[in-house]
């Protein structure tokens, strides 16, 4: 999609830097900048990822994790970083392969997007860096990376399918593996695809036919009939879609036009630490289109008013997958961003391309500081894991903010990390049938067996059945746990039980080994005390 031959000294002086292929691949390196320093990526369900990928990696190898869990090799809608992961963790090791595949994502997303912008119109317009950002949004900073990953490729399949309009056979006999390979990594992704491309062809028949003064319903038909046409080779995954649904699934749809929720996720859409700040930028996002008019090239006018109209009409909850209207929102402003015209006074277009760089750079700055906030409050936690027993059975309780406080902690699933570095079972990871290869099989465990078992809502946010501190420890089974972890949770509300060892504590976390003499005497011990002094404990630093 991009020409980086070496610039001459004249295309330096060119007033269209912002066009520069060193500049562009200074784009696509630089959007990576914020996932260098942490050692994992920090996004809420990355942890639980990388769980579930040491179950598909090491559980021949393992001598506990089968007693636990089960990875089935199927074919489903949602396998992106399973199947990505594999070379990477032989090449890397799991966690070093993991955060290399997603900066690998990062990047493949910003040059999809940079490569989308230059298919429609011919050259990088100055707005571009404005999309940028909108990579780390909020389904980003979910760790939703199977379905990013499908969105990192479409970007780059629909710019290759806009270039590849004249040459409709060639496009077919590419499109037929690569509608398959985006759809195994997330079928949200492939149907993205499909209506972006049923946009792009769509809107180019309806031009040329009216060029031609055919009158408007015959040149919507015949558009509507060459573009359907022009789908087919996208087509062989509903048949994929057919088979994975027909199983034993879980086919959960609900939430359906919750316009508050909406209105949220378009403020959200580059929620990450900061409220102020992130809405601000929205409001900047907002104010160039406003400023441009809305002027948009033509495939992406029709383009981003489709998605918006799926974003409305999506649910929240479908296919059992949560979140399905929310993961569209900040790529509906990143296409539309770059989809902008250029002004086409010069001068304009030159004070555009610094705001976008500067918005760029802001953004990218503070998001790097962000992460690695975040990742100095994961590194504080996993010290307790250095105190754990390879195999053993944890029973973690995690403080997690309710879903509308708009600074996480991003920790919800980090106890699944002991299942990554000592074979643990932990009660943090998630089994849907038929959106995940792994199963569960822990009965012992009783309702604490996964997520949403770890979490600890605040109580204003907390639903039927989610964890309650108290309550927890009144019930668990404790024959069926080594070790008792609280995250996040301060020193005021750890609680103080005979049975419950101190064997490490830190800044808001304290590990406990569970003492089974007391199980075997008393299986239902008296109620606990809460927020009494516990007993002497080696503070790692």
């Amino acid at each position: 999609m991009f020409s980086f031959r070496p610039a001459s000294r004249s295309s330096f002086k060119n007033s269209d830097w912002w066009q520069n292929p060193f500049y562009i691949l200074g784009l696509i390196l630089l959007s990576a900048v914020p996932l260098f320093w942490p050692e994992l990526p920090p996004l809420t369900d990355a942890p639980g990822h990388l769980g579930r990928y040491r179950v598909e990696l090491g559980i021949h190898q393992s001598p506990w994790l089968y007693q636990w869990y089960s990875f089935d090799w199927h074919l489903v809608g949602n396998l992106g970083f399973d199947l990505f992961i594999i070379p990477l963790a032989h090449l890397f090791g799991l966690e070093l392969g993991l955060k290399i595949g997603v900066i690998i994502m990062v990047m493949v997303t910003a040059a999809g997007l940079l490569a989308v912008a230059k298919a429609v119109h011919g050259k990088i317009p100055p707005t571009a860096a404005f999309a940028l950002p909108f990579i780390y949004g909020f389904p980003f900073q979910f760790g939703f990376l199977n379905y990013c990953l499908s969105m990192a490729l479409t970007f780059n399949a629909f710019a290759l399918w806009i270039t590849l309009k004249n040459s409709p056979y060639l496009r077919a006999f590419i499109f037929i593996p690569f509608g398959i390979i985006i759809w195994s990594c997330h079928s949200y992704g492939w149907g993205i695809l499909g209506l972006l491309c049923f946009s792009a062809d769509f809107s180019s028949d309806y031009r040329n036919a009216r060029r031609n003064n055919q009158p408007i319903l015959s040149a919507l038909f015949q558009a509507g009939y060459k573009s359907a046409l022009a789908m087919l080779p996208l087509l062989p995954p509903i048949l994929l879609m057919i088979l994975w649904r027909s199983g034993h699934v879980s086919d959960g749809n609900g939430d359906w036009f919750r316009f508050d929720l909406k209105i949220e996720w378009v403020l959200s859409a580059l929620r990450d630490r900061w409220q102020n700040f992130d809405i601000a930028s929205i409001g900047v996002a907002c104010f160039i289109l406003l400023l441009g008019r809305l002027r948009l090239a033509p495939p992406m006018g029709l383009a981003c008013f489709i998605l918006l109209i799926a974003y409305i009409c999506l649910p929240r909850i479908l296919l059992s997958a949560a979140f399905a209207d929310m993961r569209l929102a900040p790529y509906v402003f990143a296409l539309a961003l770059v989809g902008l015209k250029a002004p086409k006074n010069q001068n304009f277009a030159r004070i555009a391309a610094i705001a976008a760089c500067l918005f760029f750079t802001i953004r990218t700055a503070a998001t790097t500081v962000s992460f690695w906030l975040y990742d100095q409050g994961y590194q504080k936690q996993l010290k307790a894991v250095d105190f754990m027993a390879p195999g053993s059975r944890v029973l973690a309780m995690v403080s997690t903010p309710c879903l509308m406080t708009w600074v996480s902690n991003h920790m919800s699933h980090l106890p699944a990390m002991a299942t990554v570095r000592k074979d643990a079972f932990t009660n943090s990871e998630w089994a849907i049938a038929g959106q995940q290869l792994l199963t569960i099989h822990f009965p012992e465990a009783k309702r604490f067996i996964h997520d949403p078992s770890q979490s600890l809502y605040p109580r204003q946010c907390r639903f039927r059945g989610s964890a309650d501190l108290d309550k927890t420890l009144e019930s668990f089974p404790r024959q069926a746990f080594d070790y008792f972890w609280l995250m996040d949770i301060p020193p005021s509300l750890w609680p103080h039980e005979d049975d419950l060892i101190p064997i490490w504590s830190g800044e808001n976390g304290i590990l406990y080994k569970i003492d089974h003499r007391f199980t075997t005497a008393s299986p239902m011990l008296s109620a606990p005390k809460i927020g009494s002094k516990p007993k002497a404990v080696p503070a790692v630093k």
